[in-house]
């Protein structure tokens, strides 16, 4: 049976709302007994973390809920912590990674499905629903169809679709515009559209997840959440404000820049700041991961035909019964096991200290230095929306400065650097940050001089500070290089010698006409080199500073002398008459008995060279001889021993082998008189004293 009714165009919203309807009543009772805790606490860490508390009511049965941006998820994973005074938390959950590809995966459409109603019905055909409207009917989705509609005016065309129904009673059709209401028959059909409904608006922030923390026990009380994710490092900058009188206390400002970049507003928070570098770790906690298998080939045994029933069991059949009841045992201790999850261990919040009591917005911030790191504490609540940036001042004092001039060569060859001398004297540690240089004129206004990065200052402790490059001040630079001397003690075979090496570096400083200059010399720090005099000297770990007071109108002169001390120990019973030479000649403390030796043993050394000279000479004669013979030789095969050049040849051939005795004669008496030689400079090394 077919019908049809006149186009109604309000009908496709009210369809649709039909088929929401569902869906809006499962998400309502999803989300009943959900509790938002506010957020009161942020703990921001110049090492790039932030710490999030959480604080407020929550009831036994109902579940604290936490929305966390989707890159941040791991870190929630890695640190959340529940703070309760009373009951147990219960378990933690959230949706996964891609939670509406998974959602799908299990439901018999996709997500473009719920692109419009006739998409959905036609990716449910075989569903059952029922329709009323000017059709009325029940059946199984068949098909929905498109097709053009000319207008009543003949001019336009209008797209309907058409619903074909599998009924008791044959096909049955409808304009599906004009449906005034449709139902699914079945209830599992209602279910997976509710399941696709809710996901949809579950998820809708695509870069959002939201934790789900169960609440056990009974009652209502104070629960806390806290976790630390990654968040934008806080800057320091710096104003500073240079005493006029180049000595003194200089006014030193420090502001925090923060951002939120967390997603949602701070309201009213209690707002710390931490700087120090805490050990920081990630891991993917967020992420499926499976483990490594080794892949193996699918082995086959030879087909066996199957015995005959005689009471025996095979080898494969018991192994497969034992396997099939293990898997039974561990199924029965599966489900036997409590459906209530096992209470978690909680901090409760009693044992948490208590954020600092309110104050008014004009008192100081708090700032407190622990082992590792610096804190600031904000005493009034901080308001910052999401994706803006803010500046707040957390020190404003006083600190001790001296005016001075650093000279550094590698920076420029003649001119010192305009620089402050800072003490802190306060109760913290100062953070590093950029920092910018005013100071007051004449007239008394302030005037920008320079910029500078203020390093890390601990309490106690000085650190320069250098703005401006100062080109009335000229200084000259001289490096007369290194000057080395030796001494040398001897006993009992011994040679110890001590090697003073001395490095001068000679500085001319022409000040200004009108002011004077305290110039800090600096010269880069090498391994074994200290400063000869302490007084007006300060080692760094990289520099030597030589403090210079340098007059107006004058040229100043002054020195930095290093010196290194090398001490070198041999046996010299180990070493060659020429070794030991060349060790004891220069030393400063040589004594006449021990100048008499060394000239000994340099006669000793120079009969050794002349007679080893001697014996390399005769060998590269009778390296030529032998050379001479082998061409002598292949003559004399050509022309004959018998004819004159052959007996010429045989002559010479004689006369070469009386030399090669002879040489051999020489090289040994050479042998003998270097033998004897050494023995004399082994007796005047034994006599050796200083």
């Amino acid at each position: 049976m077919f019908g049809s009714s006149p186009h109604r165009s309000s009908s496709v919203a009210t369809s649709t709302r039909a088929l929401l309807l569902a869906s809006v009543f499962a998400a309502t009772v999803a989300t009943a007994g959900a509790t938002d805790l506010p957020l009161t606490r942020v703990v921001l860490s110049s090492a790039g973390l932030a710490q999030f508390t959480h604080e407020g009511e929550a009831t036994a049965g109902s579940a604290i809920t936490l929305p966390v941006r989707l890159d941040q998820v791991d870190d929630v994973l890695k640190s959340l912590t529940v703070f309760d005074t009373a009951g147990a938390v219960g378990p933690v959950s959230l949706p996964g990674r891609e939670p509406l590809d998974e959602l799908f995966r299990d439901l018999p459409f996709d997500r473009d499905a719920l692109a419009s109603p006739t998409e959905l019905l036609n990716a449910l055909v075989g569903s059952e629903v029922e329709i009323s409207g000017p059709v009325a009917a029940r059946g199984r989705i068949f098909r929905v169809e498109a097709e053009p509609t000319t207008l009543p005016d003949g001019r336009q065309t209008t797209l309907r679709h058409r619903l074909s129904l599998m009924t008791d009673k044959g096909l049955v059709q409808a304009v599906f515009e004009e449906i005034t209401a449709l139902a699914f028959v079945d209830p599992q059909a209602r279910g997976q559209i509710d399941r696709a409904l809710a996901g949809l608006a579950e998820n809708r922030a695509k870069d959002r997840r939201t934790l789900s923390i169960g609440v056990l026990g009974s009652g209502a009380r104070k629960m806390a959440v806290a976790y630390v994710v990654a968040a934008p490092i806080w800057k320091t900058s710096w104003r500073l404000v240079v005493p006029s009188d180049g000595a003194g206390k200089a006014r030193l400002q420090g502001w925090a820049v923060l951002e939120n970049l967390t997603g949602g507003d701070w309201t009213n928070v209690d707002l710390t700041l931490v700087s120090g570098n805490p050990v920081a770790l990630t891991q993917p906690l967020y992420t499926s991961i499976y483990g490594e298998r080794t892949t193996v080939p699918v082995t086959t045994g030879v087909a066996i035909a199957p015995p005959s029933d005689s009471g025996r069991t095979t080898m494969n059949a018991r192994a497969a019964r034992a396997g099939e009841a293990r898997a039974e045992v561990a199924e029965e201790q599966l489900f036997s096991k409590s459906a209530a999850p096992a209470p978690v261990p909680t901090l409760r919040l009693a044992d948490v200290p208590p954020p600092p009591p309110m104050a008014a917005p004009a008192e100081a911030v708090a700032a407190e230095e622990a082992a590792t790191q610096l804190l600031y504490r904000f005493p009034s609540p901080v308001t910052l929306a999401t994706g803006h940036t803010l500046m707040l001042p957390f020190v404003d004092r006083e600190i001790s400065a001296e005016r001075v001039w650093i000279y550094r060569p590698t920076t420029d060859a003649r001119h010192p650097l305009a620089a402050l001398r800072l003490l802190n004297d306060g109760q913290t540690a100062l953070p590093t940050g950029i920092l910018t240089a005013f100071e007051t004129a004449k007239s008394g206004a302030l005037e920008h001089v320079g910029d500078a990065v203020l390093p890390l200052v601990g309490r106690g402790e000085a650190k320069f500070l250098s703005f401006a490059l100062d080109t009335a001040t000229d200084v000259r630079r001289e490096d007369r290089g290194v000057r080395r001397s030796s001494l040398g003690t001897i006993a009992n075979g011994v040679l110890k010698t001590t090697i003073r090496s001395r490095h001068a570096f000679a500085y001319e400083i022409s000040a200004p006409a009108a002011d004077d200059r305290t110039v800090i010399v600096e010269e880069a720090r090498v391994a074994g080199w200290t400063p000869t005099a302490k007084d007006g000297v300060e080692d760094t770990p990289t520099h030597h500073r030589l403090r210079v007071a340098a007059a107006k109108g004058v040229t100043t002169k002054a020195e930095l002398v290093l010196e290194r001390t090398d001490v070198q120990t041999v046996s010299l019973g180990t070493l060659g008459p020429d070794d030991v030479l060349v060790r004891l000649r220069g030393l400063e403390n040589e004594s006449p008995a021990l100048r008499e030796a060394i000239d000994r043993l340099a006669a000793v050394v120079a009969d050794v060279s002349r007679q080893q000279a001697q014996k390399d000479r005769n060998e590269e004669e009778r390296e030529k001889i032998v050379a001479d013979q082998e061409r002598i030789r292949a003559n004399l095969q050509s022309v004959g021993s018998g004819s004159d050049l052959g007996r010429r040849y045989v002559d010479t051939l004689r006369t070469q082998e009386n030399r090669f005795g002879e040489l051999d004669r020489a090289d040994r008496a050479a042998t003998e008189a270097i033998a004897a030689r050494r023995r004399d400079a082994e007796k005047i090394i034994e006599t050796l004293k200083l």
